[in-house]
């Protein structure tokens, strides 16, 4: 039963949690009233952060939101529309966050003042950055559509501060039920885990970059390695191709995957890139012209190999296709290369 009783060792959090989620049902046309009530609840307490509720209660509302609506990915929805700073009692210091690294720091230190049944924290190894939650306590009722809640929050606000670096191949989230995900879900990859949290895999370069504005030439200087990668490309249509090139000899690779891979819906990519006057088809055409070049120069594959890696449905039409970039037959372009190289 949910109450409002001093923090002990039962594992509590602030009932404005739920404040979001009810607030999208009841713009849905859900009558809110009826639903909390089956949880000994009602609208006045999840407004007020002086009031705090079980975990569990938390968890079963949110599953039970989910389940009136009929869509598992209900609470991940509603989670990728907020802000953290408005939403948590504490988001104001985290307003004077100039990267995304001192965003989630000062998130993590933040939140450890706030409850002892879950610690956040982020971590880095090498290359990598990992930020998670994990719970001090074994969970009666599935937490599955409240991480969804919360990886919705920090998956849109990587998407939306990132811009066109996002590179969503670099991100592995591992939660309880990865099902609870939108499927469409700005391209990441999720794995089921255990119940006892959730964790955000992504390159720790990402944390230098600036959450306002781009970084500067001067600011150049200081960086080494990764970071050195992370730096804006030179426009939008360049960090696609970035990202679509790691991926263009997969022979399942279309408008609609190579949409997701980089984020966004196939019309909203397609709605960015003409402004730029190019499309999607534009610039997968253009990189697989450039791997077959690079592959027909630099290894001895076969021409019917090389059109099903790259997409082609037979070796007439990738050849077509490639005579019409190039002047030349794929055959006629390795034999020009290999002339040359022996001049």
């Amino acid at each position: 039963m949910a109450a409002n009783q001093e923090r002990s060792d039962v594992p509590m959090v602030r009932a404005t949690v739920l404040e979001p989620v009810v607030h999208a049902l009841q713009t849905c046309g859900e009558d809110t009233e009826v639903f909390l009530a089956a949880f000994n609840l009602s609208q006045a307490p999840i407004k007020d952060p002086t009031f705090y509720i079980r975990n569990d209660v938390v968890y079963s509302v949110f599953a039970a939101a989910a389940d009136l609506r009929n869509d598992q990915s209900f609470c991940a929805s509603v989670g990728r529309n907020i802000d953290l700073t408005e939403f948590l009692p504490f988001g104001g210091p985290l307003k004077g966050a100039t990267t995304i690294g001192e965003f989630f720091s000062s998130f993590t230190q933040a939140v450890s003042s706030e409850t002892t049944s879950i610690s956040q924290s982020l971590f880095v190894e090498d290359a990598t950055a990992y930020f998670s939650a994990k719970r001090r306590f074994t969970p009666s009722v599935s937490p599955a559509h409240s991480d969804g809640f919360m990886i919705g929050i920090w998956i849109t606000f990587l998407h939306e501060a990132l811009d066109f670096r996002w590179d969503p191949s670099s991100v592995l989230v591992r939660m309880c039920d990865p099902a609870v995900l939108p499927h469409e879900f700005h391209g990441i990859r999720a794995i089921k885990s255990n119940d006892r949290g959730f964790s955000i895999r992504f390159p720790a370069a990402w944390l230098a970059i600036p959450l306002n504005g781009d970084l500067l030439p001067e600011d150049t200087d200081e960086l080494a390695g990764p970071q050195l990668d992370m730096l804006p490309p030179t426009g939008f249509v360049d960090a696609i191709q970035t990202i679509l090139r790691k991926h263009i000899s997969e022979g399942d690779l279309n408008v609609s995957t190579a949409a997701e891979l980089c984020g966004f819906s196939k019309s909203s990519l397609a709605r960015r890139l003409a402004k730029f006057d190019t499309t999607i088809v534009e610039i997968l055409t253009v990189l697989r012209m450039e791997a077959a070049k690079d592959t027909l120069a630099n290894s001895s594959a076969s021409i019917q190999n090389i059109a099903l890696n790259l997409g082609y449905s037979d070796t007439t039409a990738f050849s077509r296709a490639f005579r019409k970039r190039t002047g030349l037959s794929p055959r006629a372009y390795r034999q020009s290369v290999k002339t040359t190289e022996q001049l």
